[in-house]
C-alpha cells in the first residue's frame, strides 16, 4: 500500500511539474520524417477579363469579321460585303468611341448592321475591350485618377 500511495505521489508530482505554467514557451520540434506535410495551395486563376466581350463577338461579330478579327469577303443572307479586318491599323487608329458608334448605329453603305437594338452599351463596350485587347493585342489603357 505504501509503494502505490508512493506511485501516486510521484505521478501526481510530475503531472503538476509537466502542466505547470512557468512562463516559458515550450517549442516541440517534429522529427518524425514521415509526417504529413499539407500541399501548397496553388494560386487562384484570375478571371477571364476578356470572357464576355469574346462571347458576345462570337455570337454577333464573328460571322463577318471571322473569330481571329481578320475579315474580308463573305457572303451573308444573299449580300455580298467586305467586312472590315480589325487587326489593321487603320481600325486599330479608331478611337474606343468611334468604334463604339459603328456597332452601335451601323454604317449601312458597307453592309455593317446596327447592333443598338441588340447589344446594350455595356455589352458594345465589351466587345470593343476585348477587341482591342484580344484581338489586336493592345494593352488596355492605364487607369486614370488618382489613388485614394
Amino acid at each position: 500500500m505504501k509503494t502505490r500511495s508512493y506511485l501516486i505521489a510521484l505521478v501526481s508530482a510530475a503531472f503538476v511539474v509537466g502542466c505547470g505554467d512557468t512562463g516559458q514557451t515550450n517549442t516541440a520540434v517534429n522529427t518524425n520524417q514521415n509526417a504529413a506535410v499539407p500541399a501548397a495551395t496553388a494560386p487562384a486563376t484570375p478571371p477571364d477579363e476578356l470572357a464576355e466581350g469574346r462571347k458576345i463577338f462570337k455570337q454577333n461579330c464573328a460571322i463577318c469579321h471571322k473569330e481571329d478579327g481578320t475579315g474580308g469577303k463573305v457572303t451573308i443572307e444573299g449580300k455580298s460585303l467586305n467586312a472590315d479586318d480589325l487587326t489593321s491599323a487603320k481600325i486599330k487608329a479608331f478611337s474606343d468611341d468611334k468604334i463604339i458608334g459603328y456597332v452601335y448605329n451601323g454604317v449601312e453603305d458597307e453592309g455593317m448592321p446596327s447592333f443598338k437594338d441588340k447589344l446594350s452599351e455595356a455589352q458594345i463596350r465589351e466587345v470593343v475591350r476585348y477587341v482591342r485587347a484580344g484581338i489586336q493585342k493592345m494593352p488596355e489603357p492605364a487607369a486614370t485618377g488618382s489613388p485614394k
